[in-house]
């Protein structure tokens, strides 16, 4: 049983180790690719703040909080990378544009609150938007979009399989950058991955991509007295590409 037990380790590792080889044969080298799919942003938690009795109090600024609602958009993607084997090195530039759907208030100041239709009138009149309209606290409207730009240092780990469909995962560290309404900024952000690519010839593969990307808290000003913070952006994209070996 242990001779049976050893041979089957040992082969395994030997057909791991005739993969790798022929990854690294075939494929090591710099690779560019380019990916495009869907980016789904998740509701986002904003406060927007004022001057003093903007929403209603008295103090020296007012603020007003709750989620906004992110539509899913195209998402397009371009790579550069070396590929060293088994593993793979690269700087991703994503850029999606998700529009914004609606706003739920929660709290104004605060407190909890509950709308009156009075309320959805003047929010409206805040936002300054087209096709506004309230149901409870949550608002609809034909808002502006929130375009992200991201770079993203990268390692991946391709897991080799007899065959031409090689699976991977990995993430990595880096900037998004976003901007709604003529302000933006760019904020420390981190993904995860995974996909699969198929070798449709020794120098071009076809890949399905998953990204999870979170950016960190940011907080825009309008002026020295009003603006918004929104919290951490959390997209998800799928998405389909070619990556080209050179």
């Amino acid at each position: 049983m242990k001779r049976i037990l050893f041979a089957s380790l040992a082969s395994g590792a030997a057909l791991v180790a005739t993969a790798a080889h022929a990854q690294d044969e075939d494929s090591t080298g710099v690779y560019i690719g380019v990916d495009v799919g869907v980016a789904s942003a998740g509701d986002t938690n904003i406060t927007y703040y004022d001057a003093g009795g903007t929403f209603g109090g008295t103090g020296t600024t007012d603020s007003a909080s709750g989620k906004v609602a992110l539509d899913s958009a195209l998402g397009v993607a371009g790579v550069v990378g070396y590929d060293f084997g088994m593993v793979r090195a690269d700087v991703e530039v994503a850029y999606s544009r998700n529009k914004i759907s609606g706003l739920t208030i929660s709290s104004v100041n605060g407190a909890p609150v509950t709308l009156a239709s009075a309320d959805v009138d003047e929010i409206c009149d805040y936002l300054e938007v087209s096709g506004c309209s309230g149901s409870g606290n949550t608002i609809s409207y034909d808002g502006g979009r929130v375009r992200q730009l991201s770079a993203m240092a990268n390692l991946w780990l391709d897991i080799p399989l007899r065959g031409a469909v090689t699976p991977y995962v990995g993430g990595g560290v880096g900037v998004n950058g976003f901007e709604t309404d003529g302000e933006g900024t760019g904020k420390f952000a981190w993904q995860l991955g995974a996909g699969v690519a198929l070798k449709i010839s020794p120098a071009i593969s076809l890949t399905a991509n998953y990204r999870h990307r979170e950016a960190s808290d940011a907080a825009i000003e309008w002026d020295a007295n009003s603006g918004f913070t929104l919290g951490k952006l959390k997209t998800d994209t799928f998405s389909a590409g070619l990556r080209f070996t050179l």
